[in-house]
């Protein structure tokens, strides 16, 4: 036993990530060398109530609240959150726990580790601003293009066909780039936590079949058939639920070339609506499920096939989120996708 524990220390000491233990009950009981050479504090400087003193502030609570639901239900965590060095500034790092089971289920033991992410957290930054800069410099002069475009087609002769099938032509990729602005722009606004909601009380029903006939006639070589049927009203913000079905038919449409049938399910179970669009299309592989909805995350086998910034699940993911619902997939490459969501049915 005394041998083992010297080859752990020895294992755990080599690794780059700082390193804990804790007992079932969340007392830590061991940390690596990197915490005292990270933060110049002893073990007993750190345990217990310690953590506190380094964790960031604004990090803190959402820290808490992490562990307690893990030590409280067994699962594991995991969550990016900032610890302060013994020079006074804070690191970003994404910190795993991993609870230790025996035989019967019952958590015996707590490992967990922290990994510094500070300088890539920094690069993101530092993308993010030039996006939400670029995307704001955009938005003017693509505004002024717009409206003459739709000028010039007011103004071209109906007899001139090939003029007037340009200008719709210019009109459609001004769309298109204006839409994707626009979810840059949404992007920002989920960093910066501003990305704001108009919550009113509707017909979900009657969002999901306006949804639908919208999105026919702009893909008129598909077909979406919609079970279910939903006759209570829910509350949340119509447009933006409206943006998560759009972009969620829209990636099945999309990834399906050669089906021509897209499916959405609607149902109602224990108090919560429960929206399912599946595909027969190429299928996600597995090892890419879990990363699917990370900002600016594509499929790299299919990212020269398919256009596409890898946000649209992002900002989906975000907007199903703070709707205090959860958005799901199921998928098999070759067999299609099923993207799921779910929406509490009382305010």
């Amino acid at each position: 036993m005394a041998e083992s524990a010297v080859r752990f220390g020895i294992l755990a000491n080599a690794m780059p990530q700082k390193m804990w233990t804790a007992d079932e009950q969340g007392n830590v009981n061991y940390l690596n060398n990197q915490w005292f050479e990270y933060t110049h504090k002893s073990f007993d400087d750190l345990k217990d109530l310690g953590w506190e003193k380094i964790i960031h502030p604004g990090d803190w609570r959402h820290n808490e609240q992490t562990w307690l639901h893990s030590i409280n239900t067994g699962e594991n965590f995991e969550l990016e959150h900032r610890f302060l060095s013994y020079d006074g500034t804070y690191h970003w790092h994404l910190s795993r726990g991993v609870a230790q089971k025996d035989e019967n289920g019952k958590v015996v033991m707590w490992i967990g580790t922290h990994t510094d992410i500070d300088e890539q957290k920094k690069k993101e930054q530092r993308k993010d601003e030039f996006i939400s800069i670029a995307s704001h410099e955009m938005k003017t002069p693509l505004t002024t293009a717009k409206a003459y475009l739709q000028l010039l087609e007011l103004s071209v002769d109906n007899e001139n066909e090939s003029s007037t099938l340009y200008a719709k032509k210019a009109s459609v990729a001004v769309n298109r780039l204006n839409e994707l602005i626009n979810e840059l722009l949404d992007v920002s606004k989920i960093q910066n936590g501003k990305l704001a909601y108009n919550i009113t009380t509707f017909n979900f029903d009657d969002l999901v079949n306006n949804t639908i006939e919208n999105m026919l006639h702009s893909s008129p070589k598909h077909s979406i058939i919609k079970t279910g049927l939903l006759q209570q009203e829910i509350t949340g913000d119509k447009d933006r639920l409206q943006q998560v079905l759009i972009n969620l038919l829209s990636n099945a449409i999309k990834y399906s070339p050669q089906a021509e049938k897209v499916f959405i399910d609607v149902q109602q179970e224990k108090g919560e609506i429960k929206v399912a669009i599946k595909d027969n299309g190429i299928g996600i592989p597995a090892r890419h499920l879990e990363k699917i909805f990370d900002r600016y995350y594509r499929v790299e086998e299919h990212a020269i096939q398919f256009q596409g910034l890898g946000i649209g699940l992002y900002i989906s993911y975000e907007i199903i989120q703070r709707h205090h619902g959860k958005l799901c997939v199921e998928s098999e490459p070759g067999k299609g996708s099923t993207f799921y969501f779910t929406l509490p049915v009382t305010k």
